[in-house]
């Protein structure tokens, strides 16, 4: 192929300008960076790769940094295991540290150094699932509320997307490295938000230290200091408003922080992934100091009368938010408020309207259109499967879509450039045509000059 010409590269680069401005498959359309957004406060840059902010009130989002990233948690996934330990087992439950518990309390790994047969109460597993971070008792609550690792793991997954997780499936109590343990921040931030209903995982947080007693099979005492530094009161990065939380680390993950904070009346939820040093603790109050100054909740009211709250930013209105997707619950339905039809900023929960005995309800879970926008639900009650079908239709109505107009957009650059190249081909084609008929024509005119010349010389 030749080479393309001035002319021909500045029609290409035009093309793509073009159509970069009609089809702006920018950072922005997947929303990596709150920073992006029309009339939000700016945030300043942070060390991590990603990273979210929202209000645990309202489930509004205030900071985004590659959100949906999807990535390892670490231990952070532990929070999810105390509290699905919380709800299946009691806090005097006896634990007995088994075989599959002892073969991870290894060196590198965090684990308490158990004994096999030792004993301990749920509670005491729950402080050193929390503070130590123990990869061993993690597994043992595990096999204590689900009978296997792997049964466990399932209940997670379920619990997870029941809550609202789109992009996180689990394959270990602990965070421990697999490439299919992966989740993202704004996951972890859901979860979070959860575990923070229980108020027995609030005090276990907030705890700075624990000790466990002597057992059945080690003499000594065990005393843990939470790796939290934020809620130590005479460390370095002590924020007096962060109220607990959860760190992680692995190699392949690199440092992970969940954390919640409250102030003025408002709790925010922050999660950073993908850090490299203690600079994530600055992050994070730097996070939350961000979402306190620049926020506040605001109530918002759909056309039909029902009520929502939802987090902006302070002295903004609600005339910005459209309703989005709604999802049955026990109560009615919950309609997510959106900003500029890019961001979740809060909830709208609607009462089930009256039904004749020929209607049947929702199903909880059950997600439906809400084009209409006035906070009321519509459709018909779906089967387990055909709801699972719809979710799994929504999830990947996105991707698909940017694909689509990628392939598309490529096919039209692809065709673009052929017929550019064709068209400077035929051109430089025609102009050597040209060049040589002119050669021609010189040449003719030249032997046509010479003949008289030739017979003067025959006529001597």
């Amino acid at each position: 192929m030749k080479i393309l010409s001035k002319r021909t590269a500045a029609c290409l680069t035009a093309l793509c300008l073009v159509i970069s401005l009609l089809f702006p498959l920018t950072a922005e359309a997947s929303d990596p960076l709150t920073n992006h957004l029309e009339d939000w406060p700016a945030m300043a840059d942070i060390e991590e790769g990603s990273a979210v902010v929202i209000d645990a009130d309202t489930g509004g989002i205030v900071y985004s940094l590659n959100r949906d990233e999807v990535l390892y948690p670490a231990s952070v996934t532990k929070i999810l295991t105390c509290l699905l330990t919380l709800e299946k087992t009691a806090m005097t439950d006896t634990v007995v540290m088994g075989e599959e518990a002892l073969s991870v309390a290894v060196a590198g790994n965090s684990n308490i150094s158990p004994v096999l047969g030792e004993s301990f109460t749920v509670e005491q597993c729950l402080y050193m699932l929390m503070l130590k971070s123990a990869n061993d008792v993690a597994v043992q609550l595990a096999i204590q509320c689900a009978g296997s690792v792997s049964a466990f793991c399932t209940m997670m997954n379920e619990r997870a997307a029941a809550i609202g997780c789109r992009n996180t499936h689990f394959t270990n109590p602990s965070g421990l490295p697999d490439e299919n343990h992966t989740t993202t921040a704004y996951d972890l931030a859901l979860i979070m938000r959860e575990c923070l209903k229980n108020d027995t995982f609030r005090s276990l947080i907030a705890t700075t230290s624990y000790t466990v007693p002597a057992t059945n099979k080690t003499a000594e005492a065990r005393t843990y200091e939470n790796h939290n530094r934020l809620i130590m009161p005479t460390g370095e990065y002590y924020y007096a408003p962060c109220i607990g939380g959860k760190t992680g680390y692995t190699e392949a993950a690199g440092r992970t922080l969940a954390a919640a904070a409250q102030k003025d009346g408002r709790t925010l939820i922050a999660v950073t992934m993908a850090g490299s040093s203690r600079q994530d603790f600055v992050d994070m109050t730097a996070l939350f100091e961000y979402g306190f100054q620049n926020f506040s909740n605001v109530i918002y009211r759909a056309e039909n009368g029902a009520e929502g709250n939802c987090t902006l930013p302070s002295g903004m209105d609600t005339s910005r938010i459209t309703e989005g997707e709604t999802t049955a619950t026990p109560d009615g339905s919950r309609i997510e408020l959106i900003y500029d039809g890019k961001m979740k900023v809060g909830e709208l929960t609607a009462a089930v309207p009256a039904q004749s005995d020929a209607e049947a309800p929702l199903n909880t879970g059950e997600t439906v259109d809400n084009s209409e926008g006035d906070g009321t639900i519509a459709g018909t009650a779906a089967s387990d499967g055909e709801q699972k079908a719809v979710k799994e239709k929504r999830r990947m109505r996105t991707p698909v879509l940017i694909a689509l107009i990628a392939a598309i957009l490529a096919i039209v650059v692809m065709t673009a450039t052929l017929l550019i190249i064709h068209a400077e081909n035929r051109r430089r084609e025609e102009k050597r045509r040209r060049a040589e008929a002119r050669k021609r024509r010189a040449a003719g005119t030249e032997r046509h000059r010479r003949r008289p010349e030739a017979g003067a010389e025959d006529e001597q």
